[in-house]
């Protein structure tokens, strides 16, 4: 004896229902790649992704300049929520 074929009912959806938006993926700007690269190079995981010369030189391009500091020296420091406590007593 032959079964008969079996088919599936295919479930309707709302038609006045759109369909979610996709969205596409913005492409990166090819200087934001080389950036997160060399990151990933340095805090991966595991033990140290770069070498000991690199890592050397790293610390030194972070060195802040004379410069730096005197532009850092220049600027307002501002303290958001900031007061100041009261005059602690003093022991005489």
């Amino acid at each position: 004896m032959v079964e008969p074929e079996r088919r599936r009912r295919r479930v309707r959806t709302s038609s006045t229902t759109p369909p979610p938006p996709v969205e596409e993926p913005q492409p990166k700007p090819r200087h934001e790649e080389a950036a997160e690269r060399g990151l990933r190079g340095l805090v991966g995981s595991g033990s140290s992704q770069v070498s000991v010369g690199a890592a050397m030189r790293a610390r030194d391009a972070a060195r802040p300049t004379e410069e730096d500091l005197a532009e850092a020296e220049r600027l307002p420091v501002v303290r958001r929520n900031w007061t100041p406590r009261e005059e602690l007593p003093r022991n005489r």
